[in-house]
């Protein structure tokens, strides 16, 4: 599939497939340059939508002026060597076009005190410049500040999975922009997954709020709520297991854990493909903890208490 910024607009705003979608995961997976491509669309993106505009657009006059300022630069640097730009700036000068005229400047500004922590393979800890403590699983994205402003500290989970540790402040909120889901906080520990087209968020301590589209919904310790990426509907629950602690703790704790479960999160864990191939391990129970173990040997475990088998076909583990 070839990747364009039409691609990308629609993956921002979740109206893709879920095959389409994981066609735009391999390619950000494929190569730093097209990660790169992608946080700096995102990050324009987000900024334009956060504009107010009141008055009606002058499509071509903006267009003008862009072109302008373009050929203006291209006349100062003729004489010198530059680096060269990718053509980025004038496709997303088309979708933004409310922000033309200050576009520029204000991402600049912005991306001047931005930081990254991605990971692939492992997991990170990072502090933030407030004492906040994240944690980011593997294969996930954050976007921060050097520095939080005076009024409000703000972070973009772009993919993946993280646990934050918000030290409390009161006058400064903090907030966790994921997809089109805002999470506001004061200080408080909570879980954060936005993976495949759904964004999850748990509580552990204090009071989280979560907004999407104008609703807006309060978690509380022990509560979580997940959001479908795609048409925005949450649904709150109680949290039915800790299995999603898996790597802080390097546990995977069940408790009567349906089979189902663990499954889905020996996926997510181990970037694995295992099924079950009959309805009725579904729902059997598991009652075990397993700690730093290997894949291979959590099966093993698997299937020796419920008396069944694995079979391995290319990346495929079935379960029957």
């Amino acid at each position: 599939m070839k990747i364009n910024d039409n691609l990308l607009i629609s993956y921002l705003q979740g109206e893709l497939t879920a095959d389409e979608a994981m066609d735009i995961e391999a390619w950000l997976n494929k190569d730093f340059a097209h990660r790169q491509r992608y946080n700096e669309f995102k990050v324009l993106w987000e900024r334009s939508l956060d504009l107010r505009f009141d008055g009606e657009i002058d499509v071509e006059a903006s267009l003008e002026r862009l072109r302008q300022k373009k050929a203006l630069q291209k006349e100062v640097v003729k004489n010198q060597t530059v680096f060269p730009r990718t053509p980025l700036w004038l496709k997303i000068a088309a979708v933004v076009l409310v922000i033309s005229s200050i576009g520029w400047f204000f991402f600049n500004k912005f991306q001047g005190g931005q930081r990254e922590l991605m990971t692939q393979g492992s997991v990170r800890t990072d502090t933030l410049s407030d004492g906040s403590v994240i944690t980011l699983n593997k294969n996930s994205l954050l976007l921060y500040p050097n520095r939080f402003s005076a009024k409000i500290r703000q972070v973009w989970l772009s993919k993946g999975e993280a646990f934050f540790n918000i030290r409390p402040d009161r006058a400064k909120p903090f907030l966790i922009h994921t997809g089109k889901t805002v999470i506001k906080v004061v200080g408080t520990s909570f879980n954060v997954k936005n993976k495949r087209g759904l964004i999850e968020i748990i509580v552990e301590t204090g009071l989280v709020i979560v907004s999407r589209n104008g609703q807006v919904i309060s978690l509380k310790p022990g509560e979580k709520i997940s959001v479908q990426a795609k048409d925005g509907k949450m649904m709150k629950e109680q949290i039915p297991d800790h299995l999603y602690k898996y790597y802080r703790s390097k546990e995977f704790v069940a408790e009567d854990t349906p089979l189902w479960r663990m499954v889905q999160v020996l996926n997510d864990a181990y970037d694995s493909h295992i099924i079950l191939g009959r309805e009725e391990l579904k729902d059997l129970p598991l009652n075990t903890t397993f700690k730093d173990e290997s894949l291979d040997d959590i099966l093993q475990v698997i299937c020796r208490t419920f008396k069944i088998k694995t079979e391995k076909k290319n990346n495929l583990i079935i379960l029957y």
